[in-house]
């Protein structure tokens, strides 16, 4: 993320990648006001339907954030907009922001977990990217660990593997699972599984591919597919290999807490978070992002969390996108 001003309560952002968007959507919120230039349709004296450029701004309703598109969804209601003669404030727009599109964010009152948050999108840019490839005698399937969850990129069934091996057809199964992390072009790679194929398969790169087995980390792991990756999170191996991964650092949260929970040592609850605070007690806030985007829970979850930082506390907010979300809900 491009941060291109600040001024009061206004920030000029620039999204440069899909996880730039992401953050926005977990940071604007019903309520705010969002500017950007975008297109209306106006129909012109002769009744032809145009589209015209213009620049409005949105008080926000709605975020969305489509996955896979590159592009955030504003809906609102226009405040102000340029040229007044396509504007007709009053009305309802949809500002769609893609890749190094500019946003102004406005907001009544930031809270430090938004500006965290906007200060870790713009750290993250040069943020190494890392895929697993979980891998066994049946099957290879590759993942991108990405702060949003993790997306499975492909999947290989390993026709010349296990008991009744076939050299030409495991040759033939082996470019094809090079294939796809050539295409997923990461800084790390982490080569899981429980058998000997990984194994197998890293000599075949050390061969054949010189300078992509040097990305790879191969690692031990029970489960298969997404589960393994899991695995790898809960294990604590991802973060020893790549820092800074939102998903990992959340997981790594949910698992602390709820041992906590087990040992007495932590709470839940509104109320009984809320009483901790009030007595200073509280180390760790998490909280759930879809709280934040409950037009009912809002307000009162943002006057917990300013007066939670008040105290020194160090607030999270748990992406709804993580698996290990659920554990927490």
């Amino acid at each position: 993320m491009l941060v291109i001003s600040r001024f009061e309560n206004k920030i000029k952002l620039k999204p440069q990648v899909e996880e730039d968007l992401w953050h926005l959507e977990k940071i604007i919120k019903p309520g705010d006001f969002v500017s950007a230039s975008t297109h209306r349709k106006f129909v012109s004296p002769s009744e032809k339907q145009e589209r015209k450029r213009v620049y409005i701004k949105l008080r926000v309703e709605k975020v969305e954030f489509h996955k896979g598109f590159q592009k955030l969804r504003v809906l609102g209601v226009i405040v102000e907009g340029k040229p007044e003669e396509y504007v007709q404030v009053g009305e309802h727009h949809s500002i769609d922001v893609g890749l190094n599109d500019e946003i102004k964010v406005e907001k009544e009152r930031w809270l430090k977990v938004d500006l965290d948050r906007i200060k870790e999108a713009e750290e993250s840019v040069n943020q190494q990217k890392l895929g697993v490839l979980v891998m066994d005698e049946r099957e290879a399937e590759l993942f991108a660990v990405k702060v949003f969850g993790i997306d499975s990129l492909g999947k290989v069934n390993l026709r010349g593997a296990g008991k009744y091996s076939d050299e030409k057809n495991k040759e033939k199964d082996y470019q094809e699972v090079t294939k796809l992390l050539n295409n997923l072009k990461a800084n790390k790679i982490v080569l899981a599984g429980s058998g000997f194929e990984k194994d197998n398969f890293f000599n075949y790169l050390k061969d054949k591919q010189q300078g992509l087995s040097k990305k790879v980390v191969v690692v031990n792991v029970s489960n298969p597919g997404k589960r393994g990756v899991y695995e790898l999170i809960e294990k604590d191996a991802l973060s020893k290999i790549v820092k800074q991964n939102r998903l990992i650092e959340e997981t790594k949260l949910i698992e602390e807490f709820v041992k906590k929970v087990m040992k007495q040592e932590a709470v839940y609850g509104l109320k009984e978070v809320e009483e901790a605070v009030d007595y200073g007690a509280v180390e760790k806030l998490l909280v759930l992002d879809n709280f934040l985007f409950d037009d009912s829970k809002r307000e009162e979850i943002e006057k917990l969390i300013s007066k939670a930082e008040k105290t020194g506390a160090e607030v999270k907010i748990i992406s709804h996108e993580n698996e290990a979300s659920e554990k927490l809900k």
